[in-house]
């Protein structure tokens, strides 16, 4: 599926341990990459889920200044050595 420069999507992570429990990090951000490793967003600021211990979301508005199809990446990174990397692809208004 790709997405339109322009929209707004939500990005999603649940962080849990080795045993597959929710874990809350210390600290948490969120940033997108586009193809070239330029960076469009650096260090957002996630929201938690509420009712829940380490469900975040980040409201990601795709900016208008890409003018050809791209795919950017999102970079999840919290306290301690671990990463989610996500992938989606954006496309011009035309």
């Amino acid at each position: 599926m790709a997405y339109l420069v322009g929209d707004t999507i939500r990005l999603k992570a649940t962080i849990k341990n080795f045993s597959d429990t929710e874990t809350a990090p210390a600290s948490i951000k969120i940033s997108v990459y586009d193809r070239d490793d330029d960076e469009l967003l650096s260090s957002g600021t996630p929201s938690l889920t509420g009712g829940t211990t380490a469900q975040y979301y980040y409201d990601y508005t795709i900016p208008t200044t890409i003018t050809a199809e791209e795919q950017l990446t999102a970079i999840w990174s919290w306290s301690g050595p671990h990463k989610k990397r996500i992938s989606f692809n954006v496309i011009p208004i035309i």
